[in-house]
């Protein structure tokens, strides 16, 4: 059977270790309400709550494939931190808008600031992508790991699944080819063609490595969510479509 990317999350919280998340379970709430799973800023070192904590600032949720962070607050943001880089993430506009963070390998950090200190989360993925195998013997086929996108390929994948609010949700392959163009205005314009050649190159290599249900136009969406889960997309690549 090939090998498969394990999904489990390890959560931190101020350096202590409060959950492992598995597929499947309850979505992991955090804030100063009384019902999330990690509860903070609650009981300040005042003796009162610490009302520049929302009662619901995020949650960590298993969707599609992805592991996504939420923000539930709908008026503060937090930022994530990814590589030692601060993204803040938006609050969420209206009950139904989505607000959210792909979890990539090898996982990221929240920070949410207060006037009472800053309240820190890790976020590491329990397990990342299957390690290249020990040199082979002269009688076994080699094992070729599995490579990172060029820049070029990164940011046509970027134009295509990470132009939508939603991480891994497709537009057009003409939409993005705009982006990209857009993005590198002088090389020469990207065409829908080269797009949709460089994401069907890599739903191949997902595949060798036993990923299913990512290809045809109805599977559009999880090949990006699995780009995003493998950390051959991160969501910081989102940059890239910002370029002059």
């Amino acid at each position: 059977m090939a090998p498969q990317l394990s999904r489990g999350l390890v959560v931190h919280f101020q350096g202590r270790e409060v959950a492992v998340l598995l597929p499947g379970h309850r979505s992991f709430t955090f804030g100063r309400g009384h019902d999330r799973t990690l509860r903070f800023g609650h009981d300040s070192d005042n003796g009162g709550p610490d009302l520049h904590i929302s009662r619901h600032v995020g949650s960590i949720r298993y969707d599609g494939g992805l592991w996504v962070v939420c923000n539930d607050s709908g008026s503060r943001p937090f930022d994530v931190i990814v590589r030692g880089v601060s993204n803040p993430l938006p609050p969420r506009t209206t009950p139904d808008s989505h607000s959210r963070w792909a979890v990539s390998p090898p996982g990221l950090e929240i920070r949410v600031g207060a006037p009472s200190g800053r309240y820190l989360l890790s976020i590491s993925i329990n397990g990342t992508l299957p390690p290249a195998l020990d040199p082979p013997r002269h009688d076994e086929p080699s094992t070729v790991p599995l490579r990172e996108p060029t820049d070029h390929e990164r940011l046509l994948l970027a134009a295509k699944f990470l132009a939508l609010p939603d991480p891994g949700d497709a537009v057009g392959n003409r939409e993005a080819a705009e982006y990209a163009s857009a993005a590198r205005r002088q090389d020469r314009p990207v065409t829908e063609r080269a797009v949709e050649d460089c994401a069907g190159r890599w739903c191949k290599k997902l595949q060798e490595f036993g990923v299913t249900g990512i290809s045809g136009r109805d599977n559009i969406n999880q090949l990006g969510r699995q780009l995003l889960a493998w950390g051959l997309l991160r969501q910081e690549d989102r940059k890239e479509l910002h370029r002059s």
